[in-house]
């Protein structure tokens, strides 16, 4: 007995009536109120189990999609979360309209961050992501002859001593201990992002779009101290 190709006729369906139930029932709970609360991460954890959500411009941007990606992703639950009441079901489904704004706004948005100085004619497919852990794995001497092999302890000793008092300043709104500091000194010693998210109670997506969007701005100060 085959039931497997009704029960994937119905899936579109079914997936569109379940969202919308909860959808509507967020709306209807008071703001900032458990039910509504449960009701938002409900949603999000079925829009991300049901692998439905656009990826916008694939193929574009190589190393640096997925980054782009997921802070666009991150960005656009925050929204959903702030602005359910937006969403209105006489005018189409909810996937349609996270997926509108997925594409249209949140991953634009995302990426013009994460390429600020994309001079025209530059083409971001050749642009290479610069981590602390690639800087750890090139050859030292190509930055500085006099380099020790373990380049990232001189990238760590950099970040801790903080000559300007850069590093430590940038944390995440609402949290000082997630400072950029910390978090770069923590991920070279090893620790992991779940590890970090535990001990700073910040989410994985939060710490990893901070994380690289401080990189992309101390790139230039820390080959300066390095060299």
């Amino acid at each position: 007995m085959k039931t497997m190709n009704s029960s994937t006729c119905l899936e579109q369906p079914h997936l569109d009536n379940h969202l919308r139930r909860l959808a509507i029932a967020a709306q209807n709970e008071p703001k900032a109120s458990i039910a509504r609360q449960r009701a938002l991460t409900e949603l999000i954890g079925t829009l991300l189990a049901s692998r439905k959500l656009c990826r916008p411009r694939l193929g574009q941007f190589q190393l640096l999609y997925e980054d782009i990606y997921a802070e666009a992703l991150q960005r656009l639950f925050v929204f959903v979360c702030d602005r359910i009441d937006n969403y209105n079901p006489q005018k189409g489904e909810v996937l349609q309209w996270i997926n509108f704004l997925l594409s249209r706004r949140f991953f634009i948005e995302a990426s013009r961050d994460y390429l600020p100085v994309a001079y025209k004619g530059l083409d971001v497919r050749e642009v290479k992501r610069l981590s602390l852990e690639y800087l750890d794995s090139s050859n030292p001497s190509e930055l500085n002859p006099q380099l020790t092999p373990s380049l990232s302890q001189e990238v760590k000793a950099c970040l801790i001593e903080d000559p300007e008092g850069l590093f430590g300043a940038a944390s995440i709104v609402d949290h000082p201990r997630a400072s950029f500091q910390h978090i770069a000194v923590k991920r070279l010693e090893g620790y992991s992002w779940q590890d970090l998210a535990v001990e700073l109670g910040v989410p994985v997506p939060t710490l990893s779009s901070f994380y690289r969007r401080c990189l992309a701005r101390f790139a230039s100060k820390l080959r300066d101290y390095l060299l």
